[in-house]
């Protein structure tokens, strides 16, 4: 047994999106819950009430693809790699970060959709969500839809969109950490430098969907960074966390899979990273690939080079119980010494404190 419940929130914080059964997708509100969330995993132990579902094996599909300035082409990429993926057995698919969109800050505007109203049908005006929706309902699969540009209002937001086999919308997760960077090169690496926030804005809320056999964290890219957010998931009951991601030639060898074992480590749970291939136009942002799925032992189960492919791994959630049960990491949280230790540091942060 995994011991007591013990819920980082409360249902009050709970934004419920929708539901299709046999999915419950759910989205917590990072500024009314983080507090609670970071107490509550550090004094009493992640939230350990198994969550919804069979609990029993599933396939995942990694659809890495390339991402064209022609959105037409970009989807037709899409489409063929969630068919590959089909026909490879898998019942949950995931595409890479802005999988229809080049990544540059100039493009998010242009090649931003709306998403349709509850009870609407996307309409070709949103080409990228339309596509998402007819291939769930058409191979009755379950697909994380990498990322988009979303528009609403006079905002866009790095957007990941969750599909149900009857091809509804069930959850999105707007990216809660923007990837505003500058890395300054070095003798052995290229300088980067990148700022989201200058065009995207952030995402305020925590992104859990219940599948029939387990329940799967979401976040995006930058947010993988955060073992904070990884671990709220957790504390939530995840057994999987999905990442679409397009790191670069600077961070991604230095840390893309480092910080998927990390995740892993620390949350003792499958997770998936998934990239977009990298463009063959060097003019282009050029994505690190490496697709990869890791297991709750951090071991790597599958990882990709840079380019075009589709790759299908099992997934046993039971194996995350397996190993949290023997490294109990869940009972030995010492909140009296740094429980609310992301609070302090925000507090800090926000005095212009110099010991961060």
């Amino acid at each position: 047994m995994l011991g007591p419940a013990v819920r980082a929130g409360r249902v009050s914080h709970v934004l419920l999106l929708g539901r299709a059964l046999p999915c419950t997708p759910r989205r917590v509100d990072l500024q009314r819950s983080g507090r609670l969330a970071i107490w509550a995993m550090a004094s009493a132990g992640y939230a350990t009430t198994r969550a919804p579902g069979s609990n029993g094996k599933f396939k995942i599909g990694l659809c890495q693809t390339h991402v064209s300035h022609d959105k037409k082409v970009s989807l037709a990429n899409a489409k063929a790699a969630i068919e590959e993926a089909v026909k490879k057995g898998a019942e949950v698919v995931v595409l890479g970060e802005m999988f229809s969109c080049p990544y540059a800050t100039k493009y998010f505007f242009e090649y931003g959709e709306r998403l349709p109203l509850p009870g609407q049908l996307a309409s070709d005006s949103s080409p990228s969500v339309k596509l998402l929706c007819e291939m769930a309902r058409e191979h009755k699969v379950w697909i994380f839809g990498g990322s988009l540009p979303e528009l609403e209002g006079d905002k866009v937001y790095n957007t990941t969109l969750v599909l149900n086999p009857e091809g509804g919308i069930v959850a999105k997760h707007r990216k809660v950490h923007l990837f505003d960077i500058d890395v300054a090169a070095t003798a052995t690496r290229a300088a980067i430098k990148f700022k989201e926030s200058d065009v995207l804005s952030v995402g305020e809320s925590m992104t859990l969907v219940d599948l029939p056999w387990c329940r799967v964290g979401v976040g995006i890219c930058y947010d993988s960074r955060f073992p904070e957010l990884a671990l709220a998931m957790r504390a939530e009951g995840a057994k999987v966390l999905v990442y679409p991601g397009a790191f670069n030639m600077t961070t991604g060898p230095a840390h893309y899979q480092l910080l998927a074992r990390g995740r892993a480590v620390d949350t003792q749970s499958y997770v998936v990273f998934c990239s977009p291939s990298r463009s063959p136009d060097k003019n282009d942002y050029q994505a690190w690939g490496h697709s990869q799925l890791i297991n709750p032992w951090a071991e790597i189960v599958v990882e990709a080079e840079h380019e075009p492919g589709v790759w299908v791994v099992e997934v046993d959630p039971s194996e995350a119980d397996r190993i949290r049960e023997q490294v109990p990491t869940s009972y030995q949280k010492r909140g009296d010494l740094y429980a609310p230790y992301a609070e302090l540091e925000d507090v800090k942060r926000r005095r212009g404190d110099s010991s961060l």
